[in-house]
């Protein structure tokens, strides 16, 4: 599975696995790729794989609603932290129960993409690897570290990390790349606005913006590579034999901005995100990629 972030938006992604749970796909999945706030809903499907007692999706779901809107996770008068990325972080650590340990029970893979803020270069991070609890909380820091809304780069290892939606918003290719028998995909955006590049007042600020290193910012005024060539895999649904499965919004005009802080909205966009993945994913057979009924 690839998931999507998108700041806000990716309250889309959390619909999208209510819905997986309630189709019974949770258990099916061997491995999850996320990118920036893509990692909230990739740490719900993981407490709900292989846990004896995994909490209940919809609770989760109004838990992080409570927690996210308003003013406490996103205050545009704290200019240095507009986004509290170590709030967020916070919860996933309580609510989720996600852990390495955890990980290797469930014998889940759990990628995290990361940009390495000096090169632009996407890296990727199995959380089921990281040497300690610690450090898997802080690669979920770096993964959502947003330039201009977040105040600092994270430090992991010998490298320093910022926001993984700037090097690979929806991680498809590295998905294909461990040989998947199916993918599923979600994405947080319209079709066709996929890695598309900055414009008007969003460009000018990046421009403006004091601490990006020249790679950094050139990418995140260019036309991303990985996310075109991910929404080409989306509209073609497979590559070579393996199908991908796409969940993207039918109404983009339902989603949220990033920055959303009120409640109705960013419920709306959950409840398109479970509609949509119910519309793409009921009836799939992951055996084959195949309806089920259906030959060949």
């Amino acid at each position: 599975m690839a998931i999507q972030g998108g700041a806000m938006r990716s309250i889309y992604a959390l619909g999208a696995v209510r819905a997986m749970v309630d189709l019974g796909l949770p258990e099916q999945v061997g491995a999850v790729y996320s990118s920036s706030a893509g990692c909230v809903a990739g740490s719900v499907l993981a407490g709900q794989a292989g846990a004896e007692r995994p909490p209940a999706v919809e609770e989760l779901v109004d838990i992080f609603l409570d927690e996210l809107s308003g003013g406490r996770f996103i205050d545009h008068r704290r200019w240095r932290k507009v986004v509290d990325v170590d709030l967020l972080v916070s919860v996933i650590r309580s609510r989720t129960g996600i852990s390495v340990d955890a990980l290797k029970s469930r014998g889940l893979r759990f990628e995290v993409a990361a940009t390495d803020a000096r090169t632009g270069a996407a890296e990727y991070f199995d959380l089921g690897h990281c040497a300690s609890d610690a450090e898997l909380f802080e690669v979920l820091r770096a993964t959502m570290a947003i330039p201009l809304l977040y105040h600092r780069k994270v430090p992991i290892r010998t490298g320093a990390y910022i926001d993984g939606g700037i090097s690979d918003p929806l991680p498809v290719l590295r998905c294909l790349a461990q040989q998947p028998t199916a993918v599923i995909a979600v994405s947080t955006v319209g079709v066709g606005v996929l890695g598309r590049p900055r414009v008007g007042r969003e460009a000018r600020m990046v421009q403006a913006a004091p601490g990006l290193s020249r790679p950094v910012r050139g990418l995140m005024l260019a036309a991303n590579p990985l996310a075109r060539s991910a929404e080409d895999l989306l509209l073609i649904g497979r590559c070579g034999n393996v199908p991908i499965h796409a969940v993207t919004p039918s109404d983009p005009d339902i989603l949220t901005s990033r920055v959303e802080t009120r409640r109705e909205p960013l419920m709306r966009a959950e409840q398109l995100g479970y509609a949509d993945a119910m519309a793409s994913l009921a009836g799939i057979s992951f055996d084959t990629g195949a309806p089920q009924g259906a030959s060949g």
